[in-house]
């Protein structure tokens, strides 16, 4: 078995003027290459209307990984613990040799959408033109479909940040990394602490094990 675990969440600002927010972290994972299939398939066609259905069927899959432990309310420079075990955002049978990772911490004064309310406000035509042309460009990369994986998910990550920001509901972090078996965790064994965000804001620490 293999487990990605959540252990501590820091946010440094939680967004609100006075007193505790109520902040919802969402995390999606997903098994690299071996999750996004329909993307070998976006390289290997000329068909842009295939390319388009093929786009959203990716995107669907990364919103579709979405875990939301329950929400939390937080104040400025707070810890966030997930008990004496930590809270498990993925796990799998097998050892993955990739995965990808983003976690995002919402300050919330709306309700939570399901993932079909939130593909839908994704996958506009105009927006799946722009992903269409943003993974099309990595074609001729030495491993375009891994790269993609990593470009959409970093544009899923912003499109959802907007449509949270027009609801006014904050942002107060933003993980996106990636990991590769080889060199992150060879003998199925990583652990991280303090782990900065893209904002400066959250500060996470995980485990991975594998046994």
């Amino acid at each position: 078995m293999f487990y990605l675990r959540l252990n501590k969440i820091k946010i440094i600002n939680n967004r609100e003027l006075l007193g505790k927010a109520e902040i919802q972290f969402m995390s999606f994972v997903n098994a690299g290459e071996a999750d996004f299939p329909m993307l070998d398939d976006f390289y290997n066609t000329n068909d842009d209307s295939l390319k388009k259905k093929l786009v959203a069927q990716a995107v669907t899959q990364v919103i579709g990984s979405r875990i939301m432990p329950q929400i939390q309310k937080v104040k400025h420079k707070q810890s966030v613990y997930f008990g004496d075990s930590g809270y498990i955002v993925y796990k799998s049978e097998t050892t993955p040799a990739d995965l990808n990772w983003m976690l995002l911490a919402i300050e919330s004064d709306s309700k939570t959408r399901d993932n079909a309310a939130l593909a839908g406000q994704i996958l506009t035509e105009k927006n799946i033109g722009s992903f269409v042309g943003a993974i099309a460009v990595l074609a001729s990369m030495s491993n375009p479909v891994s790269l993609a994986i990593t470009t959409l998910s970093t544009l899923v990550a912003k499109a959802l940040i907007e449509i949270f920001k027009n609801d006014k509901d904050d942002q107060a972090g933003l993980l996106l990394t990636s990991f590769i078996e080889k060199t992150d965790y060879p003998h199925g064994k990583k652990d991280a602490v303090n782990i900065i965000d893209s904002t400066g804001n959250m500060f996470v620490d995980f485990t991975i094990f594998a046994f």
